[in-house]
């Protein structure tokens, strides 16, 4: 430690920045179940501690949490090395094990969980309910993973690098088959490839999302065929946030409808769109029944098949005909089967209307680029627009300037038309009175004796200009509001100022917010909405909208710290320990022991670089953090550790919380050769089944390098003995005892482990292959 003072009085002169580690939530394995069920899962998060609290935004679904968060996970060979598919690295999890209960009856669909700590709340992630057979794929298994029928859904993860899941099934009759994946649409960020293989090993059928969006396919199967699906990563990544669902139907898939949107309890004749594996699109006419109520429901074209979400409205849903005239509110369902083709619709307004028009594609799976243009009575342009936000579909709102015939123009940007599944809706509607009120975050953390800003907004319509009145519903005890909150008469944007009282507890609750204002002379009520950011692939910028907010009553940051020598490299050599000297600050008094850990989010930590918890004594502010770098590491590129600080602080209620406080800075190294290099003379031997083996080892090392090298057994091949090579010598011979019965080819790992300096383990490792022929004599 006594190099490091000559630091302290500089460094300590500057002031260290007291940022939280905030909590931050990753996925669910598996990542969906069926409904009327209880189900086993993981949760996995980031920066993570022992007091977090678990909550669902359906209230008819419970999660409890079954124990406190294990371990930082590193990930596991195999490693990218050379040119990079991917420059960043996913962030390192602790994963949870918990139950969640979903009630019979409940709808197929996404349900949203937060978690939260003294130092914030998550972002919401996702869990999926199904209503259908489900299956979980068998981490542990060799080869393929059988499947006993169809329909299924199989809620699986890409592990690692390099994997590929792979399920077979026999075909029951000829005809096609259906596979959806679910990945993106979880959170998970990679771009996902279906491959299926006959009985012989052909690829029959792939796909993969390169346009950002979950893949599917359609195959023609033959009845008693056996068939293998298999799902990877298009750039063959892996990490334990890559989860996904796959399912598998029975059945052509629906690629789109006509009309694209159902009118609630509306019975008619619908043309549906579907891919049955040949290549071409077909289309088939059913009667449907709509629903009464909801805004959508599960189409499936045949009991078994693959379901698909058919939206409903209360609008006048109708068919296009060329030069049609628009009712007064209505939709359009048409089609851009010629490729660059356009549509022109045309509706009479009156001055001083407003009408919302939309032109939408996306939100049903069509691949256009709507755009849409109202051309005046005049025959000028009025009014246009490419993308809403959050969508490649069209809409605007418009004030009418003047009485006549408008002429409503849509085409497609992107060139997808030309074919029956170029499907499109335009709806109008005129806008009446009323209000919607959008919040500007979906989660907050509000500090003891502090104050934290909620941002509303409404989007008014009609004559609903009067003051909006608001109602914050939930808040935990010590948070308060002030009193008479509305929006002012007129204005569209506000902002409630939520304080903490001091002495208040720390914990966390979901509080929802409400308007109420006069619309069209009578008293209307809305809730507030927030933007969940899990779906990397929505179709529809409403998806995902939530009406609560987590809110987090935290503590202050009491500590923190930064390595010396933050962000500048020093040199290490591969496979040793460097012993980083690490600055601590404390504040507010606090004296308390402080524990340095690993960091969730690591700098290009793709290649096993690891760290432990070390304990800093209560007072102390310097510490020596060991980084533990293999003995595999490029030296081609530094390599980074991030480390956080966290102690067990009383909130004023004397409820033990652990904060956790940012060590600023990574620390930074470049590698250097390796000290220790262990190989095998023959690492590839045929020895007799049950009888002791020898293995010849060489230790090379650097002369500066003297300390003895302890050789030990890794794998469970068997038993030997620890053997210590003196620090001179370098060549060894290692008996191996295989277990009893043990026959055929088996790979163990031996390591070798140097003390440098009697404190900090060099390890080199070597990896051998053996043969067990035959059983042992005398046996």
């Amino acid at each position: 430690m006594n190099r490091l003072l000559p630091l302290l009085g500089l460094l300590f002169c500057a002031s260290f920045a007291h940022a939280q580690k905030v909590p931050e939530a990753g996925y669910v394995f598996p990542p969906g179940g069926k409904a009327g069920s209880t189900i086993n899962v993981q949760l996995g998060g980031y920066n993570w501690t022992p007091d977090m609290e678990y909550f669902t935004l359906d209230a008819r679904v419970k999660i409890a949490a079954l124990g406190e968060p294990g371990p930082l996970l590193i990930p596991p060979p195999p490693y990218w090395f050379g040119a990079k598919g991917r420059l960043g690295s996913n962030p390192l999890p602790r994963e949870t094990s918990a139950k969640l209960t979903i009630p019979a009856g409940m709808p197929a669909g996404p349900v949203y969980w937060q978690a939260a700590n003294a130092n914030g709340a998550t972002a919401a992630g996702v869990f999926i309910v199904g209503t259908g057979p489900e299956a979980v794929e068998d981490e542990g298994r060799k080869g393929t993973q059988a499947l006993a029928s169809l329909p299924v859904t199989v809620s699986g993860r890409l592990l690692k690098i390099e994997e590929v899941d792979r399920y077979t099934f026999t075909a029951t009759k000829d005809g096609p088959i259906t596979c959806e994946l679910s990945s993106r649409r979880l959170g998970a960020k990679f771009i996902g490839v279906i491959e299926v293989r006959d009985g012989a090993g052909k690829v029959i059928a792939d796909v993969a999302g390169t346009n950002g969006n979950d893949p599917s396919l359609t195959f023609v199967a033959k009845a008693k065929g056996e068939y293998t699906v298999s799902v990877h990563d298009i750039d063959f990544g892996g990490d334990r946030s890559y989860v996904y669902r796959l399912a598998i139907h029975n059945g052509a898939r629906v690629v789109g409808t006509i009309p694209a949107v159902g009118t609630h309890g509306q019975s008619r004749e619908v043309e549906i769109v579907i891919d049955e594996g040949t290549g071409k699109l077909a289309s088939v006419k059913r009667a449907v029944t709509f629903p009464a109520t909801g805004e959508a429901f599960d189409f499936r074209l045949d009991a078994d098949g693959p379901a698909y979400r058919f939206p409903l409205s209360d609008l006048a849903e109708t068919v296009a005909a060329r030069a049609f005239k628009l009712a007064v509110h209505g939709a359009i369902t048409g089609v851009l089967d010629e490729a660059d083709a356009k549509e022109t619709y045309t509706a009479s307004w009156r001055k001083g209307e407003v009408w919302s028009v939309s032109a939408e594609a996306r939100r049903f799976g069509s691949p256009m680029d709507m755009a849409l243009a109202i051309t005046g009575p005049d025959g000028k342009e009025v009014a246009a627009n490419d993308d809403m936000p959050g969508t490649t579909d069209a809409g605007l709102d418009f004030s009418v300037p003047a009485d006549g015939a408008y002429r409503i123009t849509v085409s497609d940007n992107a060139g997808k038309g030309g074919t029956r599944a170029s499907i499109y809706r335009l709806a109008v509607r005129k806008r009446g009175d009323g209000f919607s009120l959008q919040l500007g975050v979906q989660r907050l953390s509000l500090p003891l004796g502090e104050k934290a800003n909620l941002a509303v907004t409404a989007i008014r319509h009609g004559d609903c200009k009067g003051p909006i009145a608001l109602t914050v519903k939930g808040l935990p005890a010590g948070v308060a509001v002030p009193p008479d909150l509305a929006i002012p008469a007129g204005a569209a944007a506000f902002t409630i100022i939520l304080s903490a009282d001091a002495t208040a507890g720390t914990g966390a609750g979901l509080i929802t917010v409400e308007g109420t204002a006069t619309a069209g002379g009578k008293p209307l009520t809305r809730t507030a909405l927030a933007r969940t950011a899990i779906d990397l692939a929505p179709h529809d910028p409403d998806e995902g909208q939530v009406p609560a907010v987590l809110l987090a009553v935290t503590m202050k940051p009491k500590f923190g710290g930064r390595p010396v020598d933050a962000d500048t490299g020093r040199k290490v050599h591969r496979g040793t320990t460097f012993p980083a000297d690490i600055l601590i600050d404390r504040k507010d008094g606090f004296a308390g022991e402080i524990v340095l850990k690993m960091a969730a989010q690591q700098s290009y930590q793709v290649q096993g670089i690891t760290g432990g918890d070390v304990v800093v004594p209560p007072g102390a502010k310097t510490a020596i953090y060991p980084c533990t770098m293999p003995e595999w590491l490029e030296t081609s590129r530094t390599s980074r550790m991030g480390i956080i600080a966290v102690a067990k602080v009383a909130d004023p209620k004397g409820k033990v919380r652990h904060l956790v406080g940012d060590v600023a800075g990574f620390v930074t190294m470049t590698m250097e050769g390796a000290l220790l290099k262990l190989s095998a003379e023959d690492a590839d031997l045929a020895v007799p089944a049950g009888k002791p083996f020898e293995v010849r080892l060489k230790a090379a090392r650097l002369a500066k390098l003297t300390e003895a090298v302890v050789l030990e057994l890794r794998e469970g091949l068997g038993v030997a003995a620890k053997l210590e090579i003196a620090g001179k010598k370098e060549d060894a011979v290692f008996v191996i005892t295989p277990k009893a019965g043990a026959t055929g080819r088996h790979s163990f790992t031996i390591r070798a482990t140097a003390m440098q300096g009697g404190k900090y383990p060099v390890i080199s490792e070597t990896t051998v292959s053996v043969d067990l022929v035959g059983a042992a004599k005398g046996r």
